[in-house]
């Protein structure tokens, strides 16, 4: 077993200003001031009715019964709405409150020009 010092983080980015980005290995973002960040990187899933997205919106998403992204919206047909996962290429926006926390492994976490949160990005 691990000694409890491997848990803490190694270090963390205080993003508090527009357009700010910050690439790391981030496993957990918490927020000091209520906004908008984006967040990229793996195992970000999202509610989706992948039947009736569009062409430029349906290769954004993992097709499940290939592992690979979506080719394109033919590709798409007749699979059921439900949680697909997105590319680890692809930003997802997180609305984000007062002293909450999001956990995930992102690569990228940056603040949109207007809106943003202020928030602590803790990295591994």
């Amino acid at each position: 077993m691990a000694h409890p010092t491997q848990s803490f983080p190694k270090g963390f980015y205080d993003i508090n200003e527009a357009s700010a980005t910050a690439t790391e290995s981030f496993y957990a973002i918490t927020c000091y001031v209520a906004g908008n960040i984006e967040v990229q990187g793996g195992g970000r899933f999202e509610y989706v009715n992948i039947d009736a997205a569009s062409a430029s919106d349906v290769v954004k998403y993992i097709d499940p019964s290939t592992g690979q992204a979506y080719v394109d919206e033919a590709a798409a047909n007749g699979d059921a709405t439900g949680f697909y996962e997105k590319i680890p290429t692809e930003k997802t926006t997180i609305a984000l409150a007062v002293g909450q926390t999001v956990y995930g492994d992102f690569t990228v976490v940056s603040t949109p020009a207007s809106g943003q949160a202020s928030v602590l990005a803790y990295y591994k």
